[in-house]
């Protein structure tokens, strides 16, 4: 029987090939498995820290919303409920009775855009017409403020004619004595389906003026 006995150079070369085959697998098999559970558990952590921020987010909005609420509820203003998109006709048709004895009256709106701190719909346009009287005008626009849809009015100017129009003596010009403009802001709640573009996309504006004709 033959037998044959390493030399040291060979034991060390076989020691250090062992070495490495270990070390080989121990990567393989065992740091990178760590590595990948490592990457799960950090994405998990992120998805768990964005649901976080955003349930915040919410949170503060919601603050927010209670607090303007309450503030209109101490002025004695009714609160109203956030119609869903897309609140368009029965708007329209809301306005067309406010507006039905305005002369010359006109609406704009521009799309819709997605707020988003609080993710409510904002529709913003212009609204014009000529009435007789200041108090007409104002009467008018506290109709539109107060309606049965929630909005903001962002701007209003009224004019008064009537001293221009007094000037014009041998002018057979019939027309209203007050106009008025408002930049006003519509608000609707969101649904699963709502599907609005995005700020950059957003034209000069629409006319509506042809649900304003419905009847």
């Amino acid at each position: 029987m033959l037998t044959y006995t390493f030399s040291t150079r060979e034991k060390v070369l076989i020691a250090i090939l062992a070495f490495v085959v270990v070390g080989i697998v121990w990567y393989r098999f065992v740091f990178m498995s760590i590595q990948d559970q490592v990457a799960k558990i950090d994405g998990r952590i992120a998805e768990a820290q964005a649901e976080l921020t955003t349930v915040q987010a919410q949170s503060v909005a919601a603050s927010k919303m209670e607090s303007v609420i309450d503030d209109y509820q101490k002025q004695g203003v009714k609160p109203v409920t956030l119609p869903n998109y897309d609140n368009t006709q029965n708007l329209m048709a809301y306005l067309n009775g406010v507006l039905g004895g305005t002369e010359n009256y006109g609406v704009t709106f521009d799309d819709p855009t997605k707020d988003e701190d609080d993710g409510t719909i904002h529709r913003s346009g212009k609204i014009t017409f000529g009435c007789n009287t200041y108090d007409e005008a104002r009467a008018i626009v506290e109709n539109i403020g107060h309606g049965p849809y929630p909005c903001q009015i962002d701007g209003l100017n009224i004019v008064d004619k009537s001293v221009a129009n007094a000037k014009k003596s041998s002018s057979k010009n019939k027309n209203s004595v007050v106009s008025a403009t408002v930049q006003v802001t519509y608000f609707e709640r969101p649904t699963k389906d709502t599907n609005v573009k995005k700020k950059d996309d957003i034209p000069e504006g629409n006319d509506w003026s042809v649900y304003m004709n419905k009847k």
